[in-house]
């Protein structure tokens, strides 16, 4: 049987080494709709586990292996702005600092 366009996109994320939570972040989905994608491809495959799926998806070349490599490659390019994580907005250090300057007023109690 035949995977969707996203199923197939997602096996090729899993087989380039990414975990689920990586392949949501990548293709601005949430975390749940890439694990359903991968639920129904482990069915339409009869996979037993998601290292399955992907050699399944390989050996019926569903995906190609050379999709995988240029994947690959791509992902240690610093050229590759659809592969980058984006820069968390707020970081720790910034959000303590925040805390730790904030005036406090007499007998301990926040104004």
């Amino acid at each position: 049987m035949d995977l969707t366009p996203r199923q197939s996109e997602i096996i090729v994320l899993l087989a380039n080494g990414h975990t689920a939570d990586q392949c949501a972040a990548i293709l601005h989905r949430s975390v749940a709709t890439v694990q359903r994608h991968i639920l129904l491809a482990k069915g339409r495959l009869h996979a037993r586990n998601t290292t399955h799926l992907v050699a399944l998806a390989l050996a019926q070349k569903l995906i190609q292996l050379v999709i995988v490599c240029a994947l690959m490659i791509t992902a240690i390019s610093p050229d590759a702005p659809a592969l980058r994580h984006r820069q968390p907005t707020r970081t720790r250090t910034a959000h303590s600092l925040t805390r730790l300057s904030a005036p406090r007023a007499a007998g301990g109690v926040s104004a």
